[in-house]
This record gives C-alpha cells, sequence and structure tokens, in this order.
C-alpha cells in the first residue's frame, strides 16, 4: 500500500492524489495502466471526488479505473463503460462551498461545455455523450483520446530531430487548428484558451484535437468569467468590459506557433520572429496573429488557413512552385491502457514488455492483449495475460490463482499454462494424467491457440478467454 507523501493517508492504486488533503503524488512512482487483477470489488459512487473502483451510473454504467488530473473544482478520470467496455472520459465538477463566488459562472460554463460537445460533430472535437448531476457533483462523459499533448509531442520531436522544427510542422499545425477553431466560431462562441497543453494529438489518427471547452464565450454573456494563460491571452480578453473575438483566439494561435518556432520562448504583443531560419512568408503570418490591435489581425481563422495552405501549393507544370511548402505531420503512437508485459501484435508477433506503445510500428495496428475472466456471483475478477507465459492454478507459483489449494479435487497446484507462439497466445495442460483442463468442453491433449471467446474449464472453475486492443 502507498501513502500520500503529505498527509501519510493511504493511496488508492492508480490515483495520481490524495483523496484526503489533495496533494499530488506525481513524485510517486503509479503505473497509468490496468492492474493484473481487477477491483475486488466495485461499489457505487458517493459524494466527493471519484475513486478508482468506484462505479458511476447515468444512463450507462461506467466503472473508475484512473485518476489523470485534479483541480480545485473538481477532477477527471478515465473509465470503463460496461455495456460495450469503451474507454471514456469522465470530468467531474463538485457542487462545493469553497468557490460559491465563482459557482454560477464556473457551473454554466461546465453545462455550455457539455452542451456543446454533444452538439458539435467534428474530428477536431472528442465526442460528448451525456451530461448529469449525481451525488451534489456534475458530470460529463465524453470520449477518451489516447494521445499524447502536444506540448510534449512536439519536445520529443525536437529531441529526435536535433532541435530543428520544420516549417511544413508549423504549417500543418496552423492549418489543423485554425480549422477547428473555425467551427467553434461558426457556432457563435470563442475559445478564449488555445495553449498546447489544450491541443491533443491523437494516438490512432494523428489529427489534432482540442479539449477543455470550460471557457467557451458567448456574446450573450453578461459575466463572463476573466483568466489569464500567461503568454497566450491576448491584451483584450483580460478586461470583460472589452468585445472578444474570434480575433483573440487567432492572437493565442499565432501565440502557440511563435513559442514552437522560438523553441519555448513565449511571444508579447507586436513580437517580432527574429533570429530563425524560417520561411520568410510564415514569418509574416505569425507575426499578423500577434498584433496589438485586433483589427490588424487575421479576422476569421478560415483566412488565416488560407494564407498557411498557400505555402503548400506546388502549382503544375511547367509552373511548378520551388517555394512550396511541404506539409509535416507528428505522428505519435498511443498507450497502452493495459500491462506492457502482456500486449503482443498478432500479425508479425512484436511483443516489447519495457514499451508502453499500445500500437505496433510495423503493422500499423493496435496491439492486443488476452484477458482471462472468472465470474463468481455479480462478482467478476479478470487476469491479463503475459505475452510469454502465466501459469494457472493454486500453487504459489501461478500467476493466476483460482480453486482453494486445501481441495484435492480442485484445481491442481499447477494445472495449465498459457504462454505465446509466434502471433497467437496457446493453452497447455501441465498434468495431462489427472488433469480435468477443458477447453470448449473438450478436453485437451497439447498445447492449443486459442480463440476470441473460448471457454476454459479447471476442475469447477469457468473462466473465459477474450481478447483486446491494447489502446
Amino acid at each position: 500500500m502507498q501513502h500520500c507523501s503529505t498527509c501519510s493517508a493511504d493511496l488508492i492504486a492508480g490515483s495520481l492524489f490524495c483523496d484526503k488533503c489533495g496533494a499530488s503524488q506525481s513524485q510517486v512512482k503509479v503505473a497509468r495502466k490496468l492492474r493484473q487483477a481487477s477491483f475486488a470489488t466495485i461499489i457505487d459512487a458517493k459524494e466527493g471526488i471519484l475513486s478508482p473502483g468506484e462505479r458511476l451510473k447515468g444512463r450507462h454504467t461506467y466503472v473508475i479505473e484512473e485518476a489523470i488530473a485534479r483541480s480545485g473544482f473538481g477532477a477527471t478520470f478515465r473509465a470503463i463503460r460496461q455495456k460495450d467496455e469503451g474507454q471514456i472520459l469522465i470530468k467531474q465538477m463538485m457542487d462545493q462551498a469553497s468557490y460559491d463566488q465563482f459557482k454560477n459562472q464556473l457551473m454554466a460554463s461546465f453545462k455550455r461545455e457539455a452542451k456543446f460537445l454533444k452538439k458539435v460533430k467534428h474530428p477536431a472535437f472528442p465526442r460528448g455523450f451525456e451530461y448529469f448531476e449525481r451525488n451534489k457533483s456534475f458530470y460529463l462523459i465524453m470520449e477518451f483520446i489516447n494521445g499524447k499533448e502536444l506540448s510534449k509531442a512536439v519536445e520529443e520531436y525536437r529531441k529526435t530531430n536535433k532541435g530543428q522544427i520544420e516549417d511544413g510542422l508549423l504549417v500543418y499545425l496552423g492549418m489543423e487548428i485554425a480549422d477547428a477553431l473555425e467551427v467553434v466560431h461558426n457556432h457563435g462562441y470563442i475559445y478564449r484558451d488555445m495553449k498546447p497543453q489544450n491541443v491533443m494529438l491523437d494516438g490512432i489518427s494523428s489529427r489534432v484535437k482540442l479539449i477543455d471547452f470550460g471557457t467557451l464565450y458567448h456574446s450573450a454573456d453578461t459575466e463572463p468569467l476573466i483568466f489569464e494563460s500567461e503568454g497566450y491571452t491576448p491584451p483584450e480578453f483580460k478586461d470583460k468590459n472589452n468585445k472578444f473575438t474570434a480575433a483573440g483566439d487567432i492572437y493565442s494561435l499565432g501565440a502557440l506557433l511563435y513559442e514552437i518556432a522560438k523553441n519555448g520562448d513565449m511571444p508579447v504583443p507586436d513580437a517580432k520572429l527574429t533570429g530563425t531560419k524560417h520561411d520568410k512568408r510564415l514569418i509574416e503570418i505569425i507575426e499578423k496573429c500577434l498584433k496589438l490591435d485586433p483589427l490588424q489581425r487575421y479576422q476569421r481563422a478560415k483566412h488565416l488557413k488560407d494564407d498557411l495552405g498557400k505555402l503548400t501549393k506546388k502549382g503544375f507544370w511547367p509552373f511548378r512552385n520551388s517555394n512550396a511548402i511541404s506539409l509535416v505531420e507528428i505522428s505519435v503512437l498511443p498507450k497502452t491502457l493495459y500491462p506492457a508485459a502482456c500486449t503482443f501484435c498478432e500479425y508479425c508477433g512484436h511483443a516489447d514488455p519495457n514499451s508502453q506503445a499500445g500500437y505496433c510500428k510495423k503493422c500499423r495496428v493496435p496491439l492486443r492483449v488476452g484477458r482471462l475472466s472468472l465470474k463468481n456471483g455479480k462478482v467478476e475478477r479478470e487476469f491479463f495475460l503475459y505475452s510469454d507465459e502465466t501459469i494457472l492454478g493454486s500453487s504459489p507459483q501461478c500467476h493466476f490463482p483460482v480453486g482453494d489449494p486445501k481441495d484435492k479435487e480442485g484445481v491442481a497446484g499447477k494445472h495449465a499454462r498459457i504462454f505465446r507462439r509466434k502471433n497467437g497466445l496457446w493453452l497447455e495442460a501441465l498434468d495431462k494424467d489427472r488433469d480435468k483442463t477443458l477447453l470448449n468442453q473438450r478436453k485437451i491433449l497439447g498445447p492449443v491457440e486459442l480463440r476470441d471467446g473460448d471457454q476454459i474449464e479447471l476442475a469447477t472453475m469457468n473462466l473465459r478467454y477474450s481478447l483486446k486492443d491494447a489502446c
């Protein structure tokens, strides 16, 4: 059992903060993956911050698996939708007195985010599924994006490219984000919080996705919540007496591109992108976004995207454009949500227990993980199979203990093993003379490759085998 470094309270495995005092536990090595054994008990969520192993009921039922982040008003969690075992994200906002001063504004923003995500369907935004109130908290259920924050992705890109950022990458990011902002603006909103931490790169499609829509502003707002993301917030967004326009979001996008181009240096209004080798045309576009006067910037994200797109036009023979900029994408692989030692590629057999990547780079398909589930009444235990070898039985060395070791008629000490051979998982009985290992009601005589949905019987124990994507 791990303990909080601040108040010494017991920590629930998977938590990134203390549920008692709220202190961050980032210095504690907490694995961001499912446990080898599922929660011994799953209980209904009550008042307060959600915890791993709790069950939240809305239109569907969700089991909390991991705490991702926490703020002064609530927290964010990754969870499983029990209906189809889909990965989803839950944002929780608590109805508490500690922020009475801003309560009405925060609740209005939270509801607006839910309404926006349920209404807008676009590849640049996570899908919103439902919004409800339970136990003095408000919950927003949305799509889980298995990818990487733009800030981290760009940092890793620099390391692998000797610190260089190509013009094509800046143009690609600018066009993708501008396209997303245009959708926001066309629905009558201003995003107001454009920064690298609010941009995700999807691990499957490599598409840019915006997250965190709690700062959306509408022209009908009479008391907008004022905040500042230092370096990204335009001057006019810091005063509620100013009119918030799309040009403010364009300033923030320009600041984001400036920071990437200048290797982390933050801009100031009317900043000049000097001391770089970037294309002069691209520099002019970024500097236009950062003009102090909003009227001198691009007035629509669409116009910014169009100007960036012109830099990529190659023309046709004989009018080729030798100065055309080729787009460069950042490709990130989704992380495995299961123990890395249990993942493998069912096409080429690739397995790397030291890698958290959930995708096979060679075959470009999600890695797979084998799972055994044992249901006892209403409680279901599960175990994710090691890609090398898993021993099933009742002896101490078994990876998946089942049955009672004192029961001589029950599961033997070493009853069966499951191991990986090339690109599949195989089942083998260890003591064929006295064993009662059955696969789909047939006794097995040697190693048999497992298929999704297979039923395994070990004496009186019934287990179900299934294959799942690892990301």
